[in-house]
């Protein structure tokens, strides 16, 4: 078939990477089209530090760091060294998947380890992305900011040194930045703001092993940094704000970071849209597909660049969820088919062998054409 087709899929969540899943695809299409492209992409979440490096030429480096809860823990950066430009990825150090089910609980675990990786990289590079999807914190970017050298002090002016936790903010009276800060952007993969119903604590703190009624206490206290950070409320309003624990929230009242969506991010420093150039067929991918997905995740971005070319494109999902459908329709209906692995391939297997079930599905895809 004379046809060339992109492989541009996130990672599926719990089974495959993004690099594992463009394999897949790229195998499924083999002697079926004239060319078949790996372009693995990421929306600031896990997996966003390799997906740069790899598709940009940069390097790793390793560093000890601490973990969630404090301890030893190694955690890579990236960099691009010709651009100047560190990438770390905060569930790296701070991530939910550092911790055991049991060991989850945001009142107690600090974003510190990030801060550490932070400074690192500020010794190399001019330009700090930080990809701020996956963590187990709710500390409003306190630890990162404490571990980056500010001054966070108690009520009568004494610096806290144990790291800050949500559990421990309303000790902070005041926070002291450096002089001297890089340039910081936080790449996020949400668009919540800071507190309240739309904030951290209710829409995350369940899955960083919140109880119910632990959502409340959790907001009220990342209410006081905000008003310690954002005594005007100039910021705590600002979409993106409550991703990672509210660390881009911190990050941005305190530094000057800018918030930019992850996925427009990552797509224009692999250059997206000239790898689109010359493609018949975009093939995307994420874990589960829905709603959400249209509210600035990757695949759903790269789809809507590849309408704008005249490009056809088809997801190719692990399972749909409530209000997939929109993802046919919303800004001019960008995906043209949705293929489901779990419908395709029973829920287990596609779980179980997600790279296999991928490779049959696009063969099948492709074969039909």
């Amino acid at each position: 078939m004379t046809m060339k087709v992109l492989c541009a899929p996130d990672s599926f969540k719990d089974s495959i990477s993004a690099a594992d899943a463009s394999a897949a695809m790229v195998r499924g299409a083999r002697g079926l089209v004239e060319s078949a492209i790996s372009c693995p992409i990421a929306d600031g979440g896990e997996g966003t530090l390799e997906v740069l490096i790899g598709s940009c030429g940069g390097r790793f480096a390793s560093f000890g760091t601490l973990d969630p809860l404090g301890r030893p823990h190694e955690a890579r950066i990236g960099f691009l060294d010709e651009r100047k430009i560190a990438i770390v990825e905060m569930a790296e150090a701070s991530g939910l998947e550092r911790l055991k089910t049991t060991e989850r609980n945001p009142f107690r675990t600090s974003s510190y380890g990030t801060g550490q990786l932070m400074a690192i990289a500020a010794r190399e590079a001019e330009h700090i992305i930080l990809a701020a999807g996956g963590t187990a914190t709710m500390d409003g970017g306190c630890g990162i900011l404490q571990a980056f050298g500010s001054r966070l002090l108690n009520s009568i002016g004494e610096p806290i040194e144990d790291p800050i936790t949500n559990g421990t903010l309303t000790r902070i009276s005041s926070i002291e930045i450096p002089n001297h800060m890089p340039r910081i952007e936080v790449a996020v993969d949400v668009q919540a703001t800071l507190l309240g119903e739309q904030g951290a604590a209710y829409l995350f703190g369940n899955q960083k092993g919140a109880r119910p009624e632990d959502i409340e206490v959790l907001d009220a206290n990342l209410m006081h940094i905000a008003d310690v950070m954002d005594p005007d409320g100039r910021h705590r309003l600002v979409a993106g704000g409550g991703a990672a624990g509210g660390a881009a929230f911190g990050l941005h009242a305190m530094t000057d970071a800018r918030i930019t969506s992850g996925a427009t991010t990552v797509l224009e420093m692999i250059d997206f849209h000239a790898r689109l150039e010359g493609i018949d067929l975009l093939m995307v991918g994420e874990g589960r597909l829905d709603r959400q997905s249209t509210l600035g995740k990757a695949p759903f971005i790269a789809a809507k660049q590849a309408h704008g070319m005249g490009i056809e494109t088809i997801a190719v999902c692990g399972c749909t969820g409530d209000g997939w459908e929109t993802a046919l329709t919303e800004n001019g209906g960008p995906i043209d088919r949705i293929v489901s692995l779990s419908r395709q391939h029973g829920e287990e297997r596609s779980l179980q062998e997600t790279s296999s079930c991928l490779e049959e599905t696009v063969r099948a895809i492709l074969s039909a054409r």
